[in-house]
């Protein structure tokens, strides 16, 4: 009898992992002409205005919103400059760090019942703006979401 629970138990098991790889293969990639992110299951996403500058990406119970808007610039973009392109009050500090293949500045904010969270991004000359929406303050399997995707930035050069 402990041997056919023992069966069970590692069939369950291998069943599990199955699912797991199953789920993370079908996470779509949001191809642009200079970055990739990778969109956790349930999220969509659309481009704004047709053209390969922008794309909002709408999480899946239509309460979340991930902006991405991207601008190029004619030389690498500094941190101080990518610092001043934030409308963060400049006594604020913000901490530069790494999304990916980007780096920046990130700050998180709400207003009323919204949440916000800002990214301010840079990999050489190519600049992303990202800005998470929530009509809700979200929960931390919402927030690890988002920050997965933004995490899974890939510069194409």
């Amino acid at each position: 009898m402990k041997a056919a629970r023992s069966g069970t138990k590692v069939r369950y098991m291998f069943a599990i992992s199955l699912f797991v790889m199953a789920t993370s293969l079908n996470a779509e990639t949001l191809s642009f002409s200079t970055f990739r992110v990778k969109l956790e299951n349930g999220w969509t996403h659309r481009n704004a205005g047709g053209d390969d500058k922008q794309a909002i990406i709408d999480g899946p119970d239509g309460n979340d919103t991930l902006d991405i808007l991207t601008l190029h610039a004619a030389q690498s973009v500094s941190a101080e400059a990518l610092r001043n392109m934030t409308n963060v009050d400049s006594a604020a500090p913000l901490m530069g760090q790494d999304w990916g293949d980007f780096s920046g500045y990130q700050y998180d904010y709400a207003a009323g019942r919204s949440f916000y969270r800002q990214w301010w991004l840079a990999n050489e000359a190519e600049i992303l703006l990202i800005v998470h929406t929530s009509g809700a303050i979200p929960d931390d399997k919402r927030i690890d979401a988002v920050n997965r995707m933004v995490s899974s930035l890939t510069a194409i050069n």
